[in-house]
């Protein structure tokens, strides 16, 4: 097997995605549902995915992952392998707690763990990210982002609803145990990858070590010519999914379904049709061109929302709950698929992990302000207000891609040209 083949980058690039997803999936998926199943109220539900906050806060080391690593391994390589190793102690060190004290002292060792799974899982984005812009050609960016959305959704699905099953049939530690191993296995791939050595010494960008100069960093990135107007359509883009689809789950369970439902739901249905999304958007982001996949995934992300709303205002028997969950998963797929097939057009290549990382930065400042917001606006306007307004929020979200198209970044532009497809 060559280790360096087009193919094996998108195997390895799809294990790390699942990597990540897996810590971000319980938080945002299983642990819902658990708390919500104990009685704690929609609103600490909701402020509970603050524990998501490095994924906001990466930017700021983000520079450094992209500067420092050991040539001889792999300037990501050197970061990747002991960022999976981290990953697997976090999960062992939650299954040696007591799911019965979730509500005392173990509930708070629960939210350090993980917070550190998630600060772990966001350093290692930043080092995955790098790769990924650094080895895969424009063209096959579009397939690539369909892949690493998919390979996120089946960890986002593993670590919220496939755990879920895994508690009900194993229990606590058990579960934990094997999601462990899971990881481990995943983590297979990176010991074989050949790192190419890193030759961009003309393209080379200087990493101060000063606070202020990764502000620098920043405002250098920011400031290109058209940039703002793609910074508005990161910022407002997911914004009606974030706010509507965190509170997805807690509906399931106040519906009457099971855990164990809930979990066979997320992640069956609901991995099979993330996947496919992804990967459907993926392709035809190839064939299509980036900016008819964005705006028209985005409207069908938008009109998602409306299905939960449907399943709370009328009594709906299973199989059109597992349908409205399905295609939720399935159009936020596509529309990821096309959105980060543009961040990464965005990147410039000698930082192109920096790069990257701002731009998710502001998508992760985001979904976090929603989702904590969600449980509040559930309780207040009950759930079907909450949905339609997602709706609402989804559709008025798009209004920023007509000023961004009106001066596109250069980088992008070259992205574009150089992918021979359509834009």
């Amino acid at each position: 097997m060559v280790y360096s083949s087009l193919t094996y980058k998108l195997g390895l690039l799809s294990c790390l995605y699942f990597c990540q997803g897996v810590p971000f999936g319980f938080v945002s998926q299983a642990l819902p549902a658990m708390l919500r199943d104990y009685g704690v109220s929609l609103d600490k539900i909701g402020l509970i995915s603050l524990v998501a906050l490095p994924w906001a806060l990466k930017f700021l080391w983000a520079p450094y992952v992209d500067h420092y690593g050991h040539d001889r391994l792999g300037k990501r390589k050197s970061w990747l392998i002991p960022l999976q190793l981290l990953a697997v102690a976090c999960l062992l060190g939650m299954a040696c707690l007591n799911p019965e004290s979730l509500q005392g002292s173990d509930l708070i060792w629960l939210v350090i763990l993980l917070l550190l799974a998630n600060m772990v899982a966001a350093t290692q984005d930043i080092a995955t990210d790098g790769l990924a812009v650094a080895s895969l050609p424009p063209r096959h960016r579009g397939l690539a982002n369909g892949i690493q959305v998919g390979g996120y959704r089946v960890g986002m699905l593993f670590g919220g609803g496939v755990v879920l099953v895994l508690l009900h049939h194993l229990g606590w530690t058990l579960a934990f145990v094997a999601l462990a191993a899971i990881l481990l296995l995943a983590s297979v791939p990176v010991w074989f990858y050949r790192e190419p050595a890193i030759r961009e010494h003309s393209e080379e960008i200087a990493v101060p070590q000063r606070f202020r100069s990764i502000t620098g960093i920043l405002k250098q990135f920011v400031l290109q010519p058209g940039m703002w107007g793609w910074v508005l359509v990161l910022t407002f883009y997911k914004l009606g999914d974030a706010f509507g689809s965190a509170m997805g789950k807690p509906l399931l369970v106040d519906l009457g379904l099971s855990l164990e439902q809930v979990g066979w739901i997320s992640g069956g249905a609901g991995m099979v049709a993330g996947i496919s999304g992804a990967l459907l958007g993926g392709w035809l982001v190839m064939h299509l061109g980036r900016v008819k996949c964005l705006v028209s995934f985005g409207i069908l992300q938008a009109v998602s929302q409306l299905g939960y709303w449907w399943l709370a205002v009328t009594p709906s028997n299973l199989e059109l709950t597992i349908l409205i969950t399905a295609g939720e998963h399935f159009f936020g797929g596509m529309a990821t698929a096309a959105l980060f097939t543009l961040m990464m057009d965005a990147c410039r290549r000698p930082l192109a992990g920096t790069d990257y990382t701002i731009q998710a930065s502001v998508q992760v400042i985001v979904v976090g302000i929603m989702n904590s917001a969600s449980g509040f606006s559930a309780q207040w306007l009950g759930y079907d207000g909450h949905f339609m307004l997602a709706f609402l929020l989804g559709m008025v979200a798009l209004l920023p891609v007509v000023f961004w198209l009106k001066q596109v970044p250069e980088l992008q532009r070259k992205a574009w040209h150089l992918s021979r497809i359509p834009t």
